[in-house]
């Protein structure tokens, strides 16, 4: 017998880390309100379908215990106990989803129990009914026979029509801590004299996100020669290690892109697994972007290396070569920089005359560059404030918005207005702070001013400001007859 099965819980104080619904149902069995439906929801291996035998078994317990506690020794806890009772009928909604199987058990439920004192319906997964078997049931949880009682199970609420929730006394599953999962395998182990490292234990708990289930079923699996042994669960699991991930994020801080990428194909050498590197390294920024909300301009820099490398994770798997994707993802993330030249300049260096600036763009990556704090970018030479007018930049507006390549870019500039040029510097007024944010960013800023510079050949500096809004009451619109033009559009209509 699997381990999971063998330490199943069996009556309500077995029950793990769901305590607010084992306090609830035992209080109601106490003051026999019991309601004749029940909705389980929440992750898998949480115990839903086990809550529910165990509430099964306490409706049809003859000898039940202080607390409400099944006995687990009368005929028909035994007969829960090796699914031999016919009066509880588990049914699973993914293979028996239609209006047919719902008919059925809507004529069958009149008859009285055949065994216990009542009939008990646990339909498992029933996100999974159809819509037409859904209707065919909503009638009989509204009105069933004093005898039935009816425990839905879902993974999925969000899927099951209101109507059947409000017939329903719902009950939430949470996930199971790390805690008190590490405490349920070393009762485990103990019983089933196996040696565990604490080390493998907190790792199984960990990659079981909360579903007990799921770490029981690997604990099982892991067990070799009467050991669970931390080093062989990181090697099955292709797991690359805490001290891994921290290395590798240093490398990142400190800018050191060729170290970085030898971790990644060193962890590839060694058939790991470059996805679940990718989700220890994303969890293990969420920590870090935690611990350091205090400090904006690091919680910035993090929450860039997650959009990064979340990019990369989601390519890897349609990537020829596996790797590459994470490559790319530290390049970027080191700032480093590729510039190719357009087949104007190319030719222009072939007959040796200086190249335009502004005819060369950002595509890649190969030379690093520091990341300087968020504030308004630096130009590279002054100038004179006369050569351009605000008139200017108004009027080849859309030429300066068509030449941002990048699309995000292009559409957070967008949002802008120009307000006025004053000693080179443009003031651009934002409605939205966070767009107003990602355009103040240098790297942002800098595809911006290029654009600038390539429409207007001049170099200016750009100060963002938030509109104000104006909370006047708005004027009246103009009279018809203060517009000459719709006059003259209602003659051509009305004559």
């Amino acid at each position: 017998m699997s381990l999971y099965l063998k330490y199943r819980p069996q009556d309500f104080k077995s029950v793990v880390g769901q305590d607010h619904i084992v306090t609830t149902l035992k209080n109601a069995i106490k003051h026999e309100s019991l309601t004749h439906a029940y909705l389980f929801s929440g992750p898998r291996g949480t115990g839903k379908t086990s809550l529910a035998r165990i509430l099964a078994k306490t409706l049809n317990c003859t000898d039940l215990q202080e607390g409400g506690e099944p006995c687990n020794k009368c005929e028909n806890c035994e007969g829960i106990l090796s699914s031999r009772m016919v009066d509880l009928i588990e049914i699973d909604a993914a293979s028996n989803r239609g209006i047919d199987e719902i008919r059925e058990l809507r004529d069958k439920i009149m008859f009285a129990p055949n065994q216990g004192v009542a009939k008990i319906y646990i339909i498992d997964e029933v996100h999974m009914l159809t819509k037409e078997a859904f209707n065919a049931l909503l009638k009989t949880l509204e009105e069933p026979p004093s005898h039935a009682y009816f425990i839905l199970a879902t993974t999925e609420v969000h899927k099951i029509p209101e109507t059947i929730i409000s017939r329903c006394q719902q009950f939430s599953f949470k996930r199971i801590s790390k805690d008190t999962i590490v405490k349920r395998l070393q009762y485990i182990a103990e019983q089933e004299r196996v040696q565990a490292e604490p080390d493998a234990l907190e790792l199984i708990a960990k990659i079981s996100s909360g579903g007990l289930r799921d770490a029981i079923g690997l604990f099982e699996q892991m067990t070799m020669d009467g050991a669970v042994i931390y080093q062989e669960v990181v090697n099955y699991l292709g797991i690359t290690g805490h001290m891994m991930v921290e290395t590798f994020f240093q490398a990142l801080l400190n800018k050191e892109a060729a170290k970085a990428v030898e971790m990644i194909n060193q962890i590839n050498g060694q058939g790991q697994d470059l996805n679940q590197f990718c989700r220890e390294l994303i969890s293990y920024l969420r920590e870090q972007m935690l611990l350091g909300l205090s400090d904006k301009g690091d919680v910035g820099n993090i929450i860039d290396y997650i959009d990064i490398f979340s990019t990369a994770k989601s390519q890897i798997n349609q990537a020829l070569i596996p790797q590459l994707p994470l490559e790319i993802a530290v390049m970027k993330a080191c700032g480093y920089e590729n510039k190719i030249k357009e087949p104007a300049a190319e030719k222009r260096e072939e007959k040796g005359e200086a190249p335009n600036i502004s005819e060369e763009k950002t595509v890649g990556t190969t030379e690093p560059q520091s990341n300087p704090p968020i504030e308004t970018a630096e130009v590279k030479k002054s100038i004179n404030p006369n050569e351009l007018t605000i008139e200017n930049i108004k009027e080849n507006w859309q030429r300066i918005v068509e030449n941002i390549e990048t699309p995000f870019i292009r559409m957070s500039f967008v949002d802008s207005d120009p307000v006025k040029l004053e000693k080179g510097a443009l003031h651009l007024s934002f409605k939205s702070n966070a767009l107003m944010e990602k355009v103040a960013k240098p790297t942002n800023q800098g595809e911006i001013l290029k654009a600038f510079e390539k429409v207007l050949s001049s170099k200016i500096t750009l100060k963002l400001e938030l509109k104000k809004v104006d909370l006047k009451p708005v004027k009246e619109e103009s009279k018809a007859e203060d517009n000459p033009s719709v006059i003259e559009m209602a003659k051509e209509v009305f004559g």
